[in-house]
């Protein structure tokens, strides 16, 4: 019997060895999908070799507060020794826990000193922007000889660069 809606048996189409099709359509929905998930994953942040040496793009303020000496730290209290960089006269100064030294040279003498009264004491070294980056390195290079082990480098929160 036959309807009107059957092809007569010799018509039908029947699959052949050659006749197999890829679906295109799963195929780009996974690669949307990895594209979403890479894009959610990624990381867009600053790569650390390239982060600028100083922090600040503000010269200091000159006022009142340069006239007074600085205070003199206690010995028998350091919880962190901080060295303060800066770039006058052509040359590099430096500032252990806010007393400055006489030469930049005089600054792995003290560390060395600091080390012997103070053996897991931290080291921030906080360089101004103009202060050229070999004599940072210079100064964690002299911490890290003087025998201080925690050596940092300072950096400023993102919203005062």
């Amino acid at each position: 019997m036959r309807t009107e809606y059957s092809l007569p048996r010799s018509r039908r189409r029947r699959p052949s060895q050659g006749d197999t099709e890829v679906a295109m359509t799963p195929m780009i929905d996974v690669i949307f999908l990895l594209l979403v998930f890479f894009l959610a994953t990624s990381s867009f942040q600053t790569v650390e070799k390239l982060l600028p040496s100083g922090v600040s793009t503000q010269p200091p303020a000159t006022g009142s507060d340069s006239t007074q000496p600085p205070p003199e730290p206690t010995e028998d209290a350091i919880e962190q020794v901080v060295v303060k960089l800066r770039w006058q006269g052509g040359a590099v100064t430096a500032e252990l826990n806010g007393v400055p030294l006489a030469s930049f040279d005089e600054l792995l003498e003290r560390l060395t000193a600091i080390r012997v009264a103070y053996a897991d004491v931290p080291v921030v070294i906080d360089p101004d922007d103009d202060v050229p980056m070999q004599d940072v390195v210079r100064a964690y290079d002299w911490a890290r000889q003087a025998g201080l082990v925690r050596v940092y480098l300072a950096a400023r929160p993102a919203a005062t660069r």
